[in-house]
Protein backbone atom coordinates (compact mmCIF):
# COMPACT_ATOMS: atom_id res chain seq x y z
CA UNK A 1 0.00 0.00 0.00
CA UNK A 2 2.89 2.23 0.74
CA UNK A 3 4.14 1.62 -2.41
CA UNK A 4 1.78 3.67 -4.11
CA UNK A 5 2.57 6.87 -2.32
CA UNK A 6 6.69 6.14 -3.03
CA UNK A 7 5.30 5.71 -6.75
CA UNK A 8 4.28 9.46 -6.85
CA UNK A 9 7.07 10.67 -4.55
CA UNK A 10 9.92 9.41 -7.21
CA UNK A 11 7.84 9.87 -10.13
CA UNK A 12 10.19 13.05 -11.38
CA UNK A 13 6.91 14.66 -13.34
CA UNK A 14 3.77 14.06 -10.29
CA UNK A 15 5.86 17.39 -9.01
CA UNK A 16 3.94 19.43 -10.92
CA UNK A 17 0.58 18.11 -10.58
CA UNK A 18 0.80 18.85 -6.39
CA UNK A 19 -0.34 21.60 -4.29
CA UNK A 20 2.29 22.92 -1.51
CA UNK A 21 0.63 24.43 1.03
CA UNK A 22 1.29 25.86 5.16
CA UNK A 23 -1.38 26.70 7.75
CA UNK A 24 0.24 28.89 10.38
CA UNK A 25 -1.74 29.70 13.68
CA UNK A 26 -1.44 31.22 16.91
CA UNK A 27 -3.47 31.13 20.22
CA UNK A 28 -6.96 32.61 19.78
CA UNK A 29 -6.26 34.18 23.81
CA UNK A 30 -2.66 34.74 24.09
CA UNK A 31 -3.37 34.04 28.02
CA UNK A 32 -5.61 31.96 30.26
CA UNK A 33 -6.85 35.18 32.16
CA UNK A 34 -8.60 36.25 28.85
CA UNK A 35 -9.67 32.72 27.40
CA UNK A 36 -11.59 32.66 30.80
CA UNK A 37 -14.58 34.93 29.53
CA UNK A 38 -15.11 31.90 27.15
CA UNK A 39 -17.36 28.87 27.97
CA UNK A 40 -13.68 27.20 26.22
CA UNK A 41 -12.07 27.98 29.77
CA UNK A 42 -13.40 25.28 31.42
CA UNK A 43 -12.62 22.73 28.21
CA UNK A 44 -9.15 23.88 28.43
CA UNK A 45 -8.84 23.20 32.17
CA UNK A 46 -10.06 19.61 31.68
CA UNK A 47 -7.57 19.27 28.84
CA UNK A 48 -4.75 20.80 31.40
CA UNK A 49 -6.01 18.78 34.49
CA UNK A 50 -6.32 15.53 32.58
CA UNK A 51 -2.74 15.74 30.65
CA UNK A 52 -0.52 18.25 32.49
CA UNK A 53 -1.79 17.70 36.10
CA UNK A 54 2.23 17.73 37.28
CA UNK A 55 2.40 21.20 36.01
CA UNK A 56 2.40 24.15 38.41
CA UNK A 57 2.49 26.79 35.92
CA UNK A 58 -0.75 27.14 34.84
CA UNK A 59 0.25 30.39 32.08
CA UNK A 60 3.00 28.09 30.69
CA UNK A 61 0.91 24.89 30.48
CA UNK A 62 -1.74 26.89 28.52
CA UNK A 63 0.91 28.74 26.12
CA UNK A 64 3.03 25.56 25.19
CA UNK A 65 0.05 22.74 24.86
CA UNK A 66 -2.86 24.90 23.70
CA UNK A 67 -1.31 25.98 20.61
CA UNK A 68 -1.74 22.08 19.30
CA UNK A 69 -5.29 22.75 19.72
CA UNK A 70 -7.49 24.34 16.62
CA UNK A 71 -10.02 24.87 19.08
CA UNK A 72 -8.39 27.00 21.10
CA UNK A 73 -6.26 28.88 17.75
CA UNK A 74 -7.18 31.09 15.13
CA UNK A 75 -4.96 30.89 11.71
CA UNK A 76 -3.23 34.08 10.36
CA UNK A 77 -0.96 33.04 7.89
CA UNK A 78 -0.95 30.59 4.82
CA UNK A 79 1.28 30.02 1.84
CA UNK A 80 0.93 28.24 -0.84
CA UNK A 81 2.47 27.07 -3.88
CA UNK A 82 2.49 25.29 -7.53
CA UNK A 83 5.26 24.30 -10.07
CA UNK A 84 5.81 24.41 -13.63
CA UNK A 85 8.29 23.94 -15.96
CA UNK A 86 9.99 26.64 -18.24
CA UNK A 87 13.00 26.10 -20.60
CA UNK A 88 13.85 22.87 -18.03
CA UNK A 89 14.27 25.08 -15.16
CA UNK A 90 11.65 24.03 -11.95
CA UNK A 91 10.09 27.66 -11.60
CA UNK A 92 7.14 28.39 -9.02
CA UNK A 93 4.18 30.38 -8.40
CA UNK A 94 4.24 31.57 -5.00
CA UNK A 95 1.01 33.31 -2.91
CA UNK A 96 1.73 34.10 0.98
CA UNK A 97 -1.85 35.14 2.93
CA UNK A 98 -1.65 37.08 6.53
CA UNK A 99 -3.68 39.01 7.97
CA UNK A 100 -4.28 39.60 12.01
CA UNK A 101 -8.26 38.67 11.17
CA UNK A 102 -8.70 35.21 10.70
CA UNK A 103 -11.62 35.45 8.11
CA UNK A 104 -9.69 37.16 5.29
CA UNK A 105 -7.45 34.27 5.45
CA UNK A 106 -9.06 31.52 5.54
CA UNK A 107 -11.67 33.53 2.29
CA UNK A 108 -8.71 34.06 0.56
CA UNK A 109 -7.36 30.08 0.67
CA UNK A 110 -11.14 28.41 0.57
CA UNK A 111 -11.56 30.70 -2.61
CA UNK A 112 -8.37 29.08 -3.71
CA UNK A 113 -9.56 25.42 -3.00
CA UNK A 114 -13.11 26.41 -4.26
CA UNK A 115 -11.45 26.69 -7.97
CA UNK A 116 -9.51 24.00 -7.37
CA UNK A 117 -12.68 21.80 -6.42
CA UNK A 118 -14.57 23.29 -9.37
CA UNK A 119 -12.15 23.21 -12.48
CA UNK A 120 -13.57 20.97 -14.72
CA UNK A 121 -16.60 20.37 -17.28
CA UNK A 122 -18.97 17.13 -18.34
CA UNK A 123 -17.32 16.07 -20.78
CA UNK A 124 -13.37 16.34 -18.93
CA UNK A 125 -14.04 15.40 -15.06
CA UNK A 126 -12.34 17.76 -12.16
CA UNK A 127 -8.67 16.96 -11.91
CA UNK A 128 -7.95 17.31 -8.46
CA UNK A 129 -4.06 18.26 -7.83
CA UNK A 130 -2.15 16.34 -4.73
CA UNK A 131 -2.23 17.78 -1.49
CA UNK A 132 1.61 18.20 -0.37
CA UNK A 133 3.33 19.87 3.21
CA UNK A 134 4.57 18.66 6.49
CA UNK A 135 2.46 17.41 9.47
CA UNK A 136 -0.78 18.63 6.49
CA UNK A 137 -2.45 14.95 7.65
CA UNK A 138 -2.66 15.89 11.78
CA UNK A 139 -2.24 19.61 11.77
CA UNK A 140 -3.23 21.95 8.98
CA UNK A 141 -6.19 20.20 6.67
CA UNK A 142 -7.89 19.60 10.49
CA UNK A 143 -7.05 22.80 11.74
CA UNK A 144 -8.10 24.08 8.49
CA UNK A 145 -11.72 22.37 8.41
CA UNK A 146 -12.33 23.04 12.38
CA UNK A 147 -11.50 26.89 11.95
CA UNK A 148 -13.87 26.83 8.68
CA UNK A 149 -16.83 25.67 10.42
CA UNK A 150 -16.32 27.56 13.41
CA UNK A 151 -16.65 30.70 11.20
CA UNK A 152 -18.56 29.59 8.80
CA UNK A 153 -21.55 31.99 9.17
CA UNK A 154 -19.27 35.00 8.92
CA UNK A 155 -18.36 33.99 5.05
CA UNK A 156 -20.10 36.47 2.98
CA UNK A 157 -20.40 33.91 0.18
CA UNK A 158 -19.64 30.71 -0.16
CA UNK A 159 -19.86 28.62 2.79
CA UNK A 160 -19.89 25.38 1.98
CA UNK A 161 -16.84 23.41 2.49
CA UNK A 162 -14.52 23.15 -1.21
CA UNK A 163 -14.83 19.70 -2.15
CA UNK A 164 -10.82 19.27 -2.31
CA UNK A 165 -10.77 19.37 1.20
CA UNK A 166 -13.77 16.95 1.62
CA UNK A 167 -12.14 14.43 -0.44
CA UNK A 168 -8.68 14.86 1.39
CA UNK A 169 -11.11 13.08 4.56
CA UNK A 170 -11.52 9.95 2.24
CA UNK A 171 -8.06 9.52 0.99
CA UNK A 172 -5.95 7.00 2.50
CA UNK A 173 -2.13 8.11 3.71
CA UNK A 174 -0.55 5.93 0.83
CA UNK A 175 -2.75 6.75 -1.98
CA UNK A 176 -2.74 9.38 -4.02
CA UNK A 177 -4.06 13.06 -2.95
CA UNK A 178 -2.08 13.76 -0.24
CA UNK A 179 1.29 13.74 0.28
CA UNK A 180 2.82 14.28 3.69
CA UNK A 181 6.78 14.54 3.91
CA UNK A 182 6.66 13.56 7.78
CA UNK A 183 5.49 10.28 6.94
CA UNK A 184 7.19 10.00 3.55
CA UNK A 185 10.67 10.81 5.89
CA UNK A 186 10.11 7.45 7.55
CA UNK A 187 10.31 5.14 4.46
CA UNK A 188 8.19 2.67 6.19
CA UNK A 189 9.94 2.99 9.61
CA UNK A 190 8.52 4.21 12.65
CA UNK A 191 10.51 7.89 13.83
CA UNK A 192 9.19 11.01 13.14
CA UNK A 193 11.82 13.91 11.94
CA UNK A 194 11.05 17.44 12.37
CA UNK A 195 11.28 19.62 9.60
CA UNK A 196 14.05 21.97 10.66
CA UNK A 197 16.40 18.35 11.12
CA UNK A 198 15.60 16.89 7.85
CA UNK A 199 16.69 20.62 6.02
CA UNK A 200 19.89 20.31 8.04
CA UNK A 201 20.27 17.02 7.31
CA UNK A 202 20.07 17.57 3.29
CA UNK A 203 21.77 21.24 3.55
CA UNK A 204 18.53 22.43 2.34
CA UNK A 205 17.76 26.17 1.91
CA UNK A 206 16.33 28.15 3.84
CA UNK A 207 15.86 32.01 4.87
CA UNK A 208 14.64 31.11 8.81
CA UNK A 209 15.19 28.16 11.39
CA UNK A 210 11.04 26.98 11.74
CA UNK A 211 9.49 28.05 15.37
CA UNK A 212 7.48 25.12 16.97
CA UNK A 213 3.78 26.08 17.60
CA UNK A 214 3.73 27.71 20.70
CA UNK A 215 7.44 29.54 20.45
CA UNK A 216 5.15 30.93 16.78
CA UNK A 217 2.24 31.83 18.89
CA UNK A 218 4.03 33.56 21.76
CA UNK A 219 6.20 35.93 19.18
CA UNK A 220 2.98 36.41 17.71
CA UNK A 221 1.17 37.95 21.06
CA UNK A 222 4.56 39.54 21.95
CA UNK A 223 4.85 41.59 18.83
CA UNK A 224 1.71 41.95 17.17
CA UNK A 225 0.60 45.24 19.15
CA UNK A 226 3.77 47.05 18.77
CA UNK A 227 4.91 45.94 15.63
CA UNK A 228 1.82 44.63 13.43
CA UNK A 229 3.54 45.13 10.11
CA UNK A 230 6.85 43.51 11.14
CA UNK A 231 4.82 40.45 13.08
CA UNK A 232 2.78 39.53 10.28
CA UNK A 233 5.46 39.87 7.76
CA UNK A 234 7.81 37.16 9.77
CA UNK A 235 4.89 35.00 10.57
CA UNK A 236 4.11 34.89 6.69
CA UNK A 237 7.88 34.34 6.29
CA UNK A 238 7.97 30.98 8.64
CA UNK A 239 5.22 29.68 6.63
CA UNK A 240 7.01 30.62 3.29
CA UNK A 241 10.04 29.26 4.77
CA UNK A 242 8.03 25.87 5.60
CA UNK A 243 6.08 25.44 2.36
CA UNK A 244 9.66 26.47 0.43
CA UNK A 245 11.86 23.26 2.36
CA UNK A 246 8.56 20.59 1.45
CA UNK A 247 9.30 21.88 -2.19
CA UNK A 248 13.28 21.20 -2.13
CA UNK A 249 12.65 17.76 -0.25
CA UNK A 250 10.10 16.61 -2.78
CA UNK A 251 12.71 17.90 -5.75
CA UNK A 252 15.66 15.83 -3.90
CA UNK A 253 13.28 12.96 -3.80
CA UNK A 254 11.99 12.89 -7.08
CA UNK A 255 15.82 12.76 -8.39
CA UNK A 256 16.26 9.47 -6.41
Amino acid sequence: MANQLFDEVFNKASIYEMFFFNVKSVLIYPTLKELAKEPLYYRWINIANTNFADSADEQKTYEDNAPNHPEFCKIVAITYATLYAEKGTLKRYFKKIVSEDEIIVLTQFMDVLHQLSSEGSKSQPIFFPTFCGYNIISNDIPTLIKRFIVNREKFEQNNELPLILKRSLSIKPWESGIIDVMNVWKFNGFDYAPLMLIADFLGLKKTVDLLSQNELSKYYWENITEKPEETLEFMSLQSATQTNLVIQLINELRQL
